[in-house]
């Protein structure tokens, strides 16, 4: 009779206190914020260097767009490898490639070293931030996967909210040289630190996806979902593919020129980075809240409503220069950045599952980045023939309706059919 309650207390003792998922949610949530908070500083950085290295728009465009080129690359191959070994030997090594980037740019005097430094290194480094991170969320959770995805990306929205200004300030006191040395020591430590904290799925740690009940898995099986020959021959990959393709080329067109185009409309430095800042602040706003929306509905009316805003937003800054525009941009993108980027990854799950979930996902950061490489050059190159930002805004409008059209296409069936399988592996 007495080993029935020692039996008991046992289990009990044993029993985690808090699921480990919310603790690499947590770890994935501040890697986002120093990556990508010092990554959207990068309009905050270009009429400072511009200025001094002598180099024009398009120029200084062109290094974060070979930037975003090599991440998607290597977010491709990333996602691969972390499928494989994890995320936390990938995120360490990234690291390291992202410590390098930053620490070599106060030696940079010429176009080829800044293309070399920020655009291939620090690129190739920044490859292994998102989309193993968002992937292994994935796998964590099964109930509130929107939600839980909306939360970890939502640290580079925090990082937006934080980072640009407080650069701005950095800028002001050392200079643009001294502060990205200072940013190359403090952000990769902060990255290090956090990818220790990873584990690829819950199997590696003795355990099932949150809201699925169940036993313990002996030996970890693998998850169901196609390869990714079978998503590439899939027209709804493509379809998803070209159209965070275009959304990409306006989000980063206006990450890196918003703040110019602000300044050049007569507004202070220090009160042009407010603008990233706010923009932060919705896209965390929108990444969690319309992530929690996206458990309820699918994905494909979240696009829908995304696109819509940020047609409208850049509708209106394209005849409105006046101050408070950019701040009503900001308010529309950041929302809308925040609710494409919190349902991505669930998409791809609920399309093909998660048997090779990060090289799918890694594959169609490739449209992401591809679109984020060509929207800073473009634009940069329709100022520097132009001298304004009109038609670019105007492109950025165009941009933001192709991507309305092609949302339509997404089978929202298809989306239902993957809430279903959760809701009943839940029931279950």
């Amino acid at each position: 009779m007495n080993n029935r309650p020692a039996a008991l207390s046992n289990s009990f003792e044993n029993k985690p206190r808090i699921f480990y998922g919310f603790i690499i949610a947590a770890a994935a949530f501040f890697v986002l914020f120093a990556a990508y908070g010092v990554r959207f500083a990068y309009g905050v950085f270009f009429t400072p260097m511009a200025g001094e290295l002598h180099m024009n728009a398009a120029t200084t465009s062109a290094a974060y767009s070979i930037s975003f080129f090599m991440e998607g690359v290597f977010s491709l191959i990333s996602g691969g490898l972390a499928d494989r070994y994890g995320p936390r030997i990938v995120l360490s090594l990234s690291s390291i490639l992202v410590a390098a980037g930053y620490c070599l740019m106060p030696l940079v005097h010429s176009p080829w070293q800044l293309y070399l430094f920020y655009g291939i290194i620090l690129g190739i480094g920044m490859g292994a931030m998102f989309v193993p991170l968002v992937s292994m969320t994935a796998r964590w959770f099964n109930a509130r996967r929107n939600l839980m995805t909306g939360i970890v990306s939502s640290g580079a929205g925090a990082g937006m909210i934080v980072v640009p200004s407080s650069t701005a300030h950095l800028i002001e006191s050392y200079g643009w040289r001294s502060s990205f040395l200072i940013i190359g020591i403090v952000v990769p430590v902060i990255i290090f630190i956090a990818a220790q904290f990873m584990r690829r799925d819950p199997q590696s740690a003795g355990t099932v996806p949150y809201g699925t009940a169940g036993k313990t898995p002996a030996n970890g099986s693998p998850a169901e979902g196609h390869s990714l020959q079978a998503a590439l021959r899939s027209s709804q990959f493509w379809v998803v593919f070209v159209m965070v393709f275009w959304f990409s080329v306006i989000s980063m067109a206006y990450n890196v020129h918003i703040v110019p185009d602000a300044i050049s409309a007569g507004m202070p430095p220090t009160s042009a980075a407010q603008i990233l800042a706010l923009t932060g602040a919705l896209m965390l706003a929108g990444r969690i809240l319309l992530g929690t929306i996206a458990d309820r509905t699918g994905n494909k009316p979240i696009f829908l409503f995304c696109f819509i805003l940020s047609t409208i937003g850049f509708i209106l800054i394209s005849f409105v220069q006046a101050h408070w525009a950019f701040f009503a941009l900001a308010v529309m993108i950041g929302f809308s950045q925040g609710g494409v980027g919190s349902s991505q990854s669930p998409l791809i799950a609920s399309l093909f599952g998660l048997r090779s979930h990060g090289l799918i996902f890694g594959f169609l950061g490739l449209g992401n980045t591809f679109g984020a490489a060509v929207g800073p050059l473009l634009t940069g190159f329709m100022y520097d023939l132009t001298g304004s930002y009109n038609r670019a805004l105007l492109m950025c409008a165009a941009a933001s309706l192709i991507s309305l059209a092609l949302a339509f296409f997404i089978k929202s069936e298809e989306v239902e059919s993957g809430m279903s399988l959760e809701t009943q592996q839940i029931e279950e």
